[in-house]
């Protein structure tokens, strides 16, 4: 999968979860809310989906814990 196809799959509050290792969906729209993380996009029919490039950027763009 080229990096565009990647940008623009369309990820389901599960596969957040999954991806992030957060346990609930409260968790992550808690995080949507503070602005910690990519809102999703309304698909229409009341459903929401994260663009996946935008949650691997977020991912990618976290702090990275050391230990001294």
């Amino acid at each position: 999968m080229n990096q565009n196809a990647a940008f623009t799959l369309l990820l389901t509050i599960d596969d957040v979860m999954r991806l992030t290792g957060y346990k609930s969906r409260s968790s992550i729209y808690r995080l949507v809310r503070q602005k910690r993380c990519p809102p999703p996009v309304v698909i229409g029919g009341g459903r929401v989906r994260w663009r996946a490039g935008e949650i691997e950027h977020w991912l990618q763009g976290l702090p990275i814990q050391t230990y001294i």
